[in-house]
């Protein structure tokens, strides 16, 4: 959207994955940054800033970060579907509670 290009699934995805990772830090995105809303648009756009990720890339919440990783990579062709992420995050559920 940033960059004028048609509105799609895929950023739907993107920021999906970046209320995920929000929820998972328990911090808004960003934080990190001393940056304006529009630096950091222009650093998402042009040098692939992401927000800090959460620490423990172990068992099941690196499945989670991995997932996340992929869903807000800069190509969008490349971000998997929601019914994907979907069946991603059912399948962690099932590992996690059963």
């Amino acid at each position: 959207m940033i960059q004028c290009e048609p509105y799609n699934e895929n950023c739907d995805v993107y920021s999906f994955r970046i209320l995920l990772n929000e929820l998972m830090t328990g911090n808004y995105p960003y934080i990190e940054t001393d940056y304006s809303p529009t630096k950091i648009a222009m650093e998402v756009v042009e040098d692939n800033l992401r927000p800090k990720l959460a620490d423990d890339h172990d068992g099941q919440l690196g499945e989670l970060i991995d997932l996340i990783c992929l869903s807000w990579d800069a190509d969008a062709s490349v971000r998997p579907s929601i019914s994907t992420i979907t069946s991603s995050l059912k399948a962690l559920q099932n590992k996690i509670f059963d």
